[in-house]
C-alpha cells in the first residue's frame, strides 16, 4: 500500500505563521504592475508600503520641524511675491535646505531640479501650491 507523505509542522509553527498573504489579480493587471516602465504612481503606491520610504530618508533632526535662522532671512530676502509660504508652512526641512544653498547657483538650480523632477517611482510630489511656487522660484532663477 503507498502511503503519501505529508508534510510536518511543527509545534511552534501556527497556521498564521505558514500563510501566503495573496491579493486576487487578473493576469494583465499583474503584468502592467510588474512592467516597471508603465509604473504610476498609483499602480506603486499599492505595491512599495510606505516603510520602504521611511528607510531611506536620513534621520529626523529637530530643525527639520521649524525654519531655521538661515531660512527665514532667506524667506526675508526674496520678492514678497515669490515667497513660498507654503512650501514654508509645510515642508520647513526643504526650505531650510534650499536656504542653505541660496548662494551657490548651481546648488541651487540643482536642488531645485531635483524637487521638481523626482523620478523615483511611486512619489506622489508636492501638493499644486507648493510645486507652483518651486516652479516660480526655478523661473524668477533662471533669469540670472
Amino acid at each position: 500500500m503507498h502511503q503519501s507523505k505529508q508534510p510536518s509542522v511543527s509545534a511552534s509553527s501556527s497556521p498564521q505563521e505558514e500563510a501566503l498573504e495573496f491579493e486576487l489579480t487578473d493576469i494583465e493587471e499583474a503584468r502592467r504592475v510588474l512592467d516597471a516602465g508603465s509604473l504610476t504612481q498609483f499602480d506603486v503606491a499599492n505595491v512599495v508600503r510606505p516603510e520602504h520610504w521611511k528607510r531611506l530618508r536620513r534621520r529626523s533632526l529637530p530643525t527639520d520641524r521649524a525654519l531655521t535662522g538661515q531660512a527665514i532671512d532667506w524667506l526675508l530676502d526674496l520678492p514678497a511675491a515669490l515667497r513660498p509660504q507654503n512650501l514654508s508652512l509645510q515642508f520647513p526641512r526643504v526650505t531650510n535646505a534650499l536656504a542653505e544653498v541660496w548662494h551657490e547657483p548651481q546648488q541651487y538650480q540643482a536642488a531645485l531640479d531635483k524637487l521638481l523632477c523626482d523620478g523615483r517611482k511611486g512619489r506622489k510630489g508636492f501638493p499644486d501650491v507648493v510645486r507652483h511656487e518651486l516652479v516660480a522660484l526655478r523661473s524668477w532663477t533662471e533669469t540670472f
